[in-house]
């Protein structure tokens, strides 16, 4: 596949995994998908953060468990958007939730981790020096996002007026 260098606002662009102990889980991940993981925290930082990258393009995460959220493992979403600060209000505006942010995560980026209405988690990325996953739709890497609602029609008009996403039937 070829390697990607950005993507258009609205389109996830990148997943990560918050791991009560994400160095016990690596082996698992490089088994599973076949990822190469490096540390990306500097020295003494808080937390940690492995890149996991197939042929050297980066696909996906493991970190630390944010400090006060729940010690449960989970999946995390990035949609790609042109300014997370504009598009943090508009979350609001319809009837969102802005969790955390927008702040900065270094020169990598600007991010907010946000829920729609029924309470599902995703986090919008405005890119700096990381433009999202980089190797996509092959084994081991991103190619597809869902999500479970029990309110269809909320969801559809929530994504639709934050990130102008469109369904069809």
């Amino acid at each position: 596949m070829p390697e990607r260098d950005g993507y258009i606002p609205g389109v996830p662009c990148w997943v990560d995994t918050s791991q009560p102990d994400p160095e016990a889980s690596l082996d698992f991940y490089r088994g599973l998908f076949g990822w190469e993981l490096e540390s990306a925290m500097p020295p003494g930082a808080p937390g940690k953060y492995f890149m996991a990258r197939i042929r050297g393009g980066d696909v996906a995460a493991v970190g630390s468990i944010p400090e006060g959220a729940p010690s449960v493992a989970t999946w995390n979403t990035y949609i790609w958007v042109e300014r997370a600060d504009d598009t943090a209000a508009k979350v609001r505006n319809a009837g969102g939730m802005v969790v955390m942010g927008p702040f900065d995560v270094m020169d990598a980026g600007r991010m907010a981790v946000c829920t729609d209405p029924e309470g599902a988690t995703f986090s919008v990325w405005q890119a700096g020096t990381n433009r999202g996953a980089r190797v996509v739709n092959e084994h081991g890497s991103l190619n597809f996002n869902g999500l479970h609602t029990r309110d269809v029609a909320r969801a559809k008009s929530f994504y639709g007026a934050v990130f102008g996403w469109t369904t069809w039937p």
